[in-house]
């Protein structure tokens, strides 16, 4: 059934912004990396998270390959920012 499949299309897109901890803490760290690469400590003071929360956020965006850690820095990856783009238009979509 079509309806079904968008609805559960949909629900999954409300997940993956909830107002959370950890999904806050994706769209801040892949909204910095965007602009800039940066290191830990960096990350860690504009996020305003804790350390638990931002290692467990970038562990997930590392297996995932959306960001890149080179050397002390991170930076994004194309597949990341295609991430950061389609959250950011489910975020407005769904406001």
């Amino acid at each position: 059934n079509p309806m079904y499949a968008l609805f559960i299309k949909i629900s999954l897109f409300r997940c993956m912004i909830l107002d959370t901890a950890e999904n806050q803490c994706i769209l801040a760290l892949l909204r910095i990396l965007e602009k800039r690469k940066v290191r830990y400590a960096l990350m860690f003071k504009e996020t305003k998270v804790s350390h638990t929360t931002l290692q467990n956020v970038l562990k997930e965006l590392l297996k995932g390959e959306f960001v890149l850690k080179r050397d002390i820095e991170y930076e994004i990856t194309d597949k990341g920012k295609k991430l950061f783009r389609k959250l950011e238009e489910l975020k407005a979509i769904l406001k």
